[in-house]
């Protein structure tokens, strides 16, 4: 290999291209990830050196005859970028028996990391089932690979055969249970490329048992690529034979564990091998002691309430709980970082100002929680749940279940204070209201109005915004895209949940940027599967694709860890790679290699949805209204109102976006345009349009401007400047 590595480099005229310190991108070949890997094993052979990710020439040695088959081609394998291919029939199974053979020893060494209830995924022929099995009679195994290597397994297993279960397919696709104590990787990663090892060890994570543990045993490779050479050259060889496969540091093994969830991450050494194991913590414990914390810090707070004379009379105490999703997101990140200040927030701070906010004497809250509500005098309010409850119904969605009324006159019926009716809510039992705090409702009565006038103007939007969370227990999407899901519901039913009508400033602060995520996916799989999924009328695999669900998880946890925030929600002001995320599994792209990064480049404009020109104009509509928000900081409350900008609005058929330059803000705003909007543009030649408005009124005719792809035109209250 060493030989076909310099004759490649030879053929490649490397030895020339490098003569002075050069990247991998700066050389004009096809396979940049292929010839890395050919780079590294010069280097590691002492031909090359690398400093500051540029590589030059140390020696230029004599160039080998080498035959022009399997490692002789690996010239071509860079300039095409593609592999060559793998043994097929006899020569596949030949290859399946050798590995069968040679691996036997180190199976044999990794029994005692085994347990004695093991998958293992992606087995091969079976070296380490049977290792296991021979030396402990009381073990079984699961054994998962593809058919044409399980109908070889079952020959080398047949020994044993009767505490195997074979299972034919991809391990990322299939339903592995939960009850095993040991999931194994053996040689597996280096065959793919990294998203797909990622999902591997979260399969594999998933499949075990809380304490149960994932281990990875697989070719050892320093950070720095050098050493072992083992290991340099089987990366050089997974350039050659595989898409994506890779030799990947035990750093980069850790960090997919740590991923997938699992705790107490270590590796050792096994000659050129490493062995890094995890392990999957109890979940489960860690989620009652979250509910047990919640419940004595609530206890805390009403004790705290009852000793300084400030708790209501008639209020009564009510059993703090967390949401499913809540709970599970919780218990999932503290077995990962034990992270004090998730922990506090939301076991100590958030149920203490919930149960003041609530239970209180405090003006102004009580006079606004706890008013016998008069729902003539709530005119917005009630428009807001008629609308609610007709769009669930219109999805033939039961809101007993989500909304715990079969209507919104039962519900205005049983709720007859605004406490009562938070308490109902998705996060009503453990969090307080948005836009219920001090310094918001403080504003909300120097306003001026009575009473029912502060809640109808103030509180229609932040009330619209917990019931659309619905039920509390439900299956959800991740935390992050569950609020951008409710964000869409929002202002679906109540558009100046976002966008305050004139003279307002009663809208909830940057709801367009997590609502047109939440649009995004209702544009791509429909209105009424989102709300089944929502809902918890249907499980979202039975109304989204597996490959959305999967890669939201994927995205959204990675996300996290990375931020590791206190609220779960990824950047606010960033909602393109989420956008690209449902419109791409819309147009059934596939999402198993993409990451944040690749989403945000992802070309809209090249993606075909079902068509849908009503949807689509009323997205161009909300993205022009969003253009036209300004949002203050004002005695502690942030209020946001409808204002015509002073820059034009941009509008990028190439880009798929629509944006404005704002000169105070930190970030400028913007919104995606749908692509069958984009692609009518540019079939008209069109490649974007500035527009300046001059009233609000304008935009729904500057909307259907844009749709119909016109030419430059002004009209009354605008004017649409074609480039």
């Amino acid at each position: 290999m060493r030989d076909a590595a310099i004759a490649a480099a030879h053929e490649l005229d490397l030895f020339e291209l490098l003569r002075v310190p050069t990247r991998v991108d700066e050389l004009a070949f096809g396979g940049h990830r292929r010839l890395q890997r050919l780079l590294d094993a010069l280097v590691a052979i002492g031909i090359l050196a690398r400093e500051q990710r540029r590589y030059v020439v140390v020696d230029v040695p004599t160039r080998p005859v080498v035959p022009r088959d399997g490692w002789g081609l690996l010239a071509d394998v860079i300039r095409t970028d593609r592999p060559l291919a793998l043994p097929t029939g006899e020569l596949h199974a030949r290859m399946h028996r050798h590995l069968f053979g040679t691996g036997a020893p180190s199976a044999r060494a990794l029994v005692p990391e085994l347990g004695v209830s093991l998958l293992d995924i992606g087995g091969g022929a079976g070296a380490y089932t049977l290792a296991l099995l021979a030396e402990r009679p009381a073990a079984r195994a699961t054994l998962v690979d593809d058919a044409a290597v399980i109908a070889l397994a079952r020959e080398t297993l047949a020994p044993v055969a009767d505490r195997v279960r074979f299972i034919e397919g991809d391990a990322r696709e299939l339903v592995l249970g939960e009850e095993h104590d040991t999931a194994l990787l053996a040689n597996v990663l280096h065959l793919h490329g990294p998203i797909t090892c990622e999902r591997l060890c979260d399969v594999a994570a998933r499949a075990v048992v809380p304490g149960g543990r994932v281990v990875i045993k697989d070719l050892r490779l320093d950070d720095d690529r050098r050493a072992p050479l083992a290991g340099v050259w089987f990366a050089l060889n997974m350039a050659i034979y595989t898409d994506g496969g890779d030799v990947y540091p035990a750093a980069q093994l850790r960090e997919w564990l740590v991923r997938a969830g699992l705790v107490d991450v270590t590796e050792q050494s096994l000659g050129d091998h490493v062995i890094v194991t995890g392990r999957r913590p109890d979940e489960d414990a860690i989620a009652r002691q979250l509910d047990s914390a919640l419940s004595r810090n609530g206890k805390l707070a009403w004790r705290e309430l009852e000793a300084t004379n400030r708790l209501r009379p008639e209020a009564h105490p009510m059993r703090l709980r967390f949401p499913s999703p809540l709970r599970r997101v919780l218990s999932r990140a503290l077995a990962v970082t034990d992270d004090a200040r998730v922990r506090m927030h939301y076991t100590d701070l958030m149920p203490r100002m919930r149960v003041t906010q609530i239970a209180s004497t405090d003006e102004p809250a009580a006079a606004l929680m706890h008013t016998q509500l008069d729902w003539a005098q709530l005119p917005r309010f009630s428009r807001a749940l008629d609308a609610l409850f007709a769009t669930l119904d219109a999805a033939g969605i039961d809101c007993e279940r989500p909304l715990g009324a079969e209507s919104a006159d039962a519900l205005r019926a049983q709720t007859p204070t605004l406490a009562e009716l938070y308490t109902r809510t998705h996060y009503g039992a453990c969090m307080p209201l948005l836009y219920g705090y001090p310094a918001d409702l403080t504003y909300f009565v120097a306003r001026g109005a009575d009473t029912h006038a502060t809640i109808d103007r103030y509180l229609t939007a932040p009330f619209v915004h917990e019931l659309c969370h619905l039920g509390r227990d439900r299956e959800a999407l991740p935390v992050h895209l569950d609020e951008c899901v409710a964000g869409w519901l929002g202002v679906h039913v109540w558009p100046e949940f976002a966008y305050p009508a004139p003279g307002e400033d009663n809208a909830i602060y940057a709801a367009p940027w997590l609502a047109q995520i939440g649009q995004a996916i209702v544009r791509a799989f429909g209105v009424t599967p989102v709300l089944r999924g929502h809902s918890g009328a249907a499980t979202w695999r039975d109304v989204l694709p597996a490959t959305f669900i999967d890669a939201a998880a994927r995205l959204c946890w990675n996300d996290w860890l990375s931020r590791q925030t206190l609220h779960f929600l990824s950047d606010t002001f960033a909602p393109r790679p989420w956008i690209a995320l449902a419109l791409a599994a819309g147009a059934n792209i596939s999402l198993a290699e993409h990451t944040l990064e690749s989403l945000a480049a992802l070309p809209l404009a090249t993606l075909e949805l079902r068509a849908d020109d009503a949807f689509d104009r009323a997205i161009v509509e909300d993205a022009l209204r969003a253009m036209c928000l300004r949002t203050m900081q004002t005695a502690g409350t942030f209020r946001t109102q409808s204002a015509v900008p002073d820059a034009p609005i941009d509008i990028d058929a190439h880009a798929c976006r629509v944006s404005v330059r704002r000169t105070i803000a930190a970030v400028d705003p913007s919104y995606w345009l749908p692509p069958a909007v984009a692609a009518r543009l540019l079939a008209h030649d069109i490649a974007g349009y500035s527009l300046r408005l001059g009233t609000l009124d304008a935009i729904p005719s500057a909307a259907d401007a844009i749709c119909s792809a016109s030419r430059n035109c002004e009209r009354e209250g605008f004017a649409l400047l074609a480039r």
